[in-house]
């Protein structure tokens, strides 16, 4: 498929130009309704969910997937290679971390009130934690990035919609396999604690840069076939070399990779602080309990201590049954 964009791109065409795009539509509704639904179960409830959470599922997750689907950027991915960059990263970068942010498995757990779900299971499933395991999901991240600038998967990608909706799929996936067991709370190994999950997402931010700096400093064209270098799109590029569009293209990367790194690796701390919280609250619960149990032991303790003083307190002839109805008498 060859779909050039309709006119040069203008500053205007960052707010006015939209086209439906049915993959990006259905797959913003796929991600958007289920999470609306859990919300109004987890309501029901009386779980309240934090509004930030809800903002970046909406906006940063779904939010952006529309845009570079739908807007401005899906409308010009066949046109400049730096917008099918720009594609790539947000997809592959900025939306599973909006998603995540939005934290779907703990509102699952919320809304049935249980973390005994089908999804949960699955995700827990020896398969699921190979995928996830951090080694894995970077390796799988990285070389999928690389293979679609240095194969031509992405020259095929742009061209048909089959393979430019596999490419979608895969970069989501992906991404939201290092993402969201980063931002998680029981989905890696028990030796990532909040630390380490914080040096991963440092480590991601880091390698995101590796397959734009690659792009950038590429001597050859990694996309010949790319459809905006055709003779037809020349008066759409307004002069826009080929060379210098790659260029730009590692250059978005970097950016896109980049922007992302800081506030990925902002939540993980707000997680950490989180978890810190939460076992802060559960010790102090638990030496609470310990002291009441103390204090129930004491006053039991100090109760018949009391009895028995009183009873040793009593004249020795009132202690012995035999003789305390004839003494009681007399002393009567």
């Amino acid at each position: 498929m060859n779909d050039l964009a309709p006119g040069p791109l203008s500053t205007s065409s960052w707010f006015t130009t939209w086209r439906f795009d049915a993959v990006g539509v259905v797959l913003a509704l796929l991600l958007l309704v289920p999470y609306v639904w859990l919300l109004v179960e987890a309501r029901h409830r009386g779980v309240r969910w934090p509004w930030w959470r809800i903002l970046s599922y909406v906006v940063l997750g779904v939010g952006t997937l529309l845009y570079v689907t739908c807007g401005v950027v899906g409308v010009y991915r066949q046109t400049f290679m730096w917008m099918f960059a720009a594609q790539v990263g947000v997809i592959g970068t900025v939306t599973p971390v909006g998603l995540s942010v939005g934290d779907p498995l703990r509102l699952l757990a919320a809304a049935r009130g249980t973390k005994d779900t089908i999804v949960h299971r699955a995700l827990h499933s020896r398969f699921a934690r190979m995928l996830t395991f951090p080694a894995v999901a970077f390796v799988l991240d990285l070389v999928g990035i690389l293979a679609i600038f240095f194969t031509p998967y992405g020259e095929h990608a742009v061209r048909s919609s089959l393979i430019g909706t596999l490419l979608i799929l895969q970069l989501l996936i992906v991404g939201m396999l290092y993402v969201l067991p980063t931002l998680g709370d029981d989905l890696l190994p028990e030796w990532a604690t909040p630390p380490i999950r914080t040096f991963l997402a440092f480590i991601d931010g880091v390698a995101d840069a590796v397959p734009g700096i690659l792009v950038m400093t590429a001597n050859s064209f990694l996309l010949p076939n790319f459809p905006g270098f055709s003779a037809a799109a020349d008066v759409l590029r307004g002069g826009l070399s080929h060379y210098m569009d790659q260029k730009y293209a590692g250059g978005v990367l970097i950016a896109v990779a980049e922007s992302i790194g800081v506030p990925m690796i902002a939540a993980v701390f707000i997680e950490w602080m989180r978890t810190d919280a939460e076992e802060a609250r559960a010790t102090d619960a638990e030496l609470d309990k310990a002291e009441a149990a103390r204090n129930a032991v004491t006053s039991r303790t100090d109760v018949s201590d009391a009895a028995e003083q009183t009873a040793t307190d009593q004249p020795w002839w009132l202690s012995d049954p035999r003789l305390a109805d004839r003494f009681g008498k007399r002393d009567d």
